[in-house]
């Protein structure tokens, strides 16, 4: 969700019977080092909480002896940071699935997004792809990590010493999504006022400029960008007009980085270094080939899980792991130490001078995916995340995101159980 779309255009247009989309341009034939498996391919973005699932893989493709590939999973990374494309991809792989293609060849199996966006996500999407039939929704399985400090809300630092000051900001970020979560918590925390129509300007709340994906974001705070808007005051327009400036941004690395060393001047004012238990990596499927493929499912969960073990317990791993993420998520200047570097959260010197917290993830591994989805007992921390962020954007949008689904429909514990049992 990182457009912050219901898709409700796109939902009319691709529920039609046998609309399905093309097939990444990019894909590959089968490869021989997983013994002839079918692919799987899964869309994710440029985030550090997946370097357990980069070590378990060895690069884009399933390598040779890895992880994946010993648990029979010929994975493929496509990175994709636009969520409406993520969506897109999904329903064309479940068109395909309905068609009777038992391993389709177009969309994508999986994608890997925000748990505290998900809500918004998976309302767009299950409302199209539910029209195939229930078996046919998608549903979120399992955990690669956590955002602890690399999402966050930028702005001058003024509101950070007083949050007040902040009224009349222009923020650009992706709406109702993970890093707009992180400002209404925060402006929710100090009281403070949200102007949610991206169309007007408030002088007395936090207006926002809507952006395609967190590094758009980042690149209209480095712009200067500004667009001209109506001033309204309590909802109503007074007559006046406004150039609106970006002056503050929700994002990730490197959007983050991209903010500091580009044109510098803001400073974390919140992040998920404070609201740790926000924003869980989630990996989400097309249910019905889940449980046809229930095998490939687990495997790659397993390779995924042993992959986070491993960096946890061995620097050495965490640079192989920043290695491979250089190689997969091309992010130009971003090399390998750059992964590695933005891992944890660090301070640096922005480029006008001021002191900025960047990066800052973690992996998960099985026992943390047991605790983040409260199998065994124990509070649902995913479950209480996606209804508190979901609950915000049906009261500010209503009109676009009347309902979501309730958790209980879009999670399935189901392979999390079945690892926890195998021998270990």
């Amino acid at each position: 969700m990182r457009n912050g779309s219901t898709l409700a255009a796109l939902a009319l247009a691709l529920s039609a019977a046998g609309t399905a989309l093309a097939a990444p341009a990019d894909a590959k034939p089968v490869a021989k080092d997983c013994t002839g498996a079918p692919e799987v391919r899964m869309l994710i973005w440029a985030w550090n909480a997946q370097m357990g699932a980069m070590v378990a893989t060895g690069g884009a493709q399933a390598q040779k002896d890895s992880l994946v590939c010993k648990n029979g999973v010929n994975l493929k990374f496509i990175r994709q940071d636009d969520t409406s494309k993520m969506q897109e991809d999904l329903i064309a792989f479940a068109n395909d699935l309905k068609a009777g293609n038992a391993q389709p060849a177009k969309g994508a199996h999986f994608v890997s997004i925000m748990g505290d966006g998900a809500a918004t996500f998976l309302k767009g999407l299950n409302d199209v792809v539910g029209r195939l039939g229930p078996e046919y929704k998608a549903k979120v399985v399992a955990s690669c990590g956590y955002s602890r400090g690399e999402d966050k809300f930028m702005g001058p630092p003024e509101w950070k010493t007083k949050p007040a000051a902040s009224a009349g900001g222009v923020v650009a970020g992706v709406l109702r999504d993970g890093d707009w979560n992180i400002a209404q918590r925060w402006l929710g925390d100090h009281g403070l006022c949200n102007n949610p129509d991206e169309k007007t300007y408030d002088p007395d709340c936090l207006n926002w400029v809507n952006t395609s994906t967190y590094i758009d974001a980042a690149e209209k705070y480095v712009a200067g960008y500004c667009e001209p808007r109506p001033v309204v005051k309590k909802g109503k327009k007074t007559g006046e007009t406004k150039s609106a400036c970006v002056n503050a941004v929700v994002t990730w690395t490197p959007g983050d980085v991209t903010v500091a060393e580009k044109k510098g001047g803001l400073v974390s004012i919140v992040s998920t270094k404070e609201y740790a238990s926000q924003m869980p990596n989630v990996i989400i499927g097309i249910d019905k080939w889940m449980k046809d493929n229930r095998g490939t499912v687990e495997g790659m969960l397993k390779a995924f899980f042993a992959g986070a073990d491993l960096v946890k317990k061995d620097p050495a791993m965490l640079k192989k792991g920043a290695a491979i993420s250089a190689d997969v998520y091309k992010e130009a200047g971003a090399d390998a130490a750059y992964w590695e570097k933005y891992f944890a959260v660090v301070t640096v010197k922005d480029k006008q001078g001021l002191s900025v917290e960047l990066g800052g993830s973690a992996v998960s591994n099985l026992d943390d995916n047991l605790k983040l989805f409260g199998v065994g007992g124990g509070t649902n921390l995913f479950g209480a995340t996606y209804k508190a962020f979901g609950d915000v954007v049906v009261s500010q949008y209503s009109d676009l995101v009347p309902s979501y689904y309730p958790a209980a429909e879009i999670l399935d514990t189901s392979y999390l159980v079945s690892l926890s049992k195998a021998p270990k």
